[in-house]
């Protein structure tokens, strides 16, 4: 037993010693990677200053732009310079002429009209730079109208007035300058064209014309223009309404939409309309409509109709077509809207509005001053 416990006490005194833990291996040393260069700025200051001075040298017979704000502009690698000019209108000057020169010279410099939209009483246009398939707005130009000088002019006519005296009063209501379009032949369509005038509102001719809707055109009346009625029955025709409806200075049709296309019977109306030294307003009922042309041909001042006022009736709806209104007339620099006499919020809601679309820039005027016009 003794020996046997040296023997185990010997063994265990000859035990190899434990491994040591292995040192890891040095990974070889691996070069720095090579930084990747920064793109440089694509610089389109000078495309840009090309078609800005191309733009304002077409203001050089005119006003002088006065030079607001300069700002550089970026987009990615993209560098440029945006520039605001304010231009001071002289007194009669046309936003709608000098818009169109503007317009005409940046096509010609292969810019951009971005936008063009009113800011009170002035137009505000901003133009772009096409590069690489985008447009880059490099100018604005803010067209502000003389001092005193309304922007904008427009003209309300109530249409399809007669049938009742209170319809007068709600156009005077309004306390600016309106028309009223008056039917021939209805109750009061004579007394109400003559307190009209004397009120100092312009009066028109509501003048029957046939329109394309057969059902509609059975309801026209007696005194209507009709594409199967001779030159010498249109005349007759005229000279009745013209009769019906005393004091009037100037015509407009009622419905209408296939007589208005007819040359033939739109020579036939205009020329009794120049006979009585009166205007002739056309009320788009299609957009056909021959008047234009013809009106020009046979020598009678003619306006358009620019804006339907009361389609819906609803005050809200109304009002949103006011604003329609006065924003094509500081686009175009005059505008007509027609409403209804005859429906029940349509004055009023001009009335409540027009203190809204005069701090617009946009002025209420009569429509036969339109109509002398250039």
């Amino acid at each position: 037993m003794a020996a046997t416990g040296a023997a185990a006490v010997a063994f265990a005194c000859t035990r190899p010693p434990a491994p040591r833990p292995a040192r890891p291996t040095p990974s070889p040393s691996r070069e720095p990677a090579a930084s990747t260069p920064t793109p440089a700025a694509v610089d389109l200051e000078p495309e840009a200053q090309r078609l800005r001075a191309r733009i304002l040298a077409s203001l050089l017979s005119g006003p002088r732009p006065e030079e607001i704000t300069s700002e550089l502009r970026t987009d990615g690698r993209l560098r440029w310079q945006h520039r605001a000019y304010r231009v001071a209108l002289p007194q009669g000057a046309n936003v709608k002429v000098v818009t169109g020169k503007l317009v005409q010279a940046a096509e010609d410099a292969d810019g951009v009209l971005v936008a063009s939209r009113p800011e009170g009483t002035a137009q505000v246009l901003e133009f772009g730079l096409e590069h690489a398939g985008r447009v880059l707005p490099v100018l604005r130009i803010r067209l502000e109208p003389a001092a005193g000088q309304a922007a904008a002019r427009v003209a309300v006519v109530l249409d399809d007035a007669g049938m009742h005296l209170a319809e007068l009063d709600r156009a005077l209501a309004i306390g600016r300058p309106v028309a009223l379009a008056v039917l021939p032949g209805l109750p009061h369509s004579e007394e109400l064209a003559r307190r009209a005038a004397a009120a100092g509102l312009d009066v028109l001719v509501h003048l029957p014309m046939e329109p394309d809707d057969p059902h509609q055109a059975g309801r026209l009346g007696p005194l209507a223009v009709r594409v199967t009625m001779t030159d010498e029955e249109i005349s007759e025709v005229v000279q009745q309404a013209l009769r019906a409806v005393p004091g009037a200075v100037g015509v407009n049709n009622h419905m209408g939409s296939r007589a208005t296309q007819d040359p033939r019977v739109l020579r036939a109306v205009l020329r009794v309309v120049r006979e009585h030294r009166l205007f002739f307003l056309d009320s788009r009922t299609t957009p056909a409509t021959a008047v234009e042309q013809v009106a020009r041909e046979v020598g009678v001042p003619s306006l358009r109709r620019a804006v339907f006022l009361d389609n819906d009736p609803s005050p809200e709806a109304v009002r949103l077509q006011l604003r329609r209104l006065a924003e094509q007339a500081l686009r175009d620099g005059h505008a007509v809207g027609i409403g209804h006499a005859n429906r029940p919020h349509t004055a009023a809601v001009v009335a409540e509005t027009a203190p809204e679309l005069e701090r617009m820039g946009v002025q209420f005027v009569r429509l036969r001053d339109l109509a002398r016009a250039p």
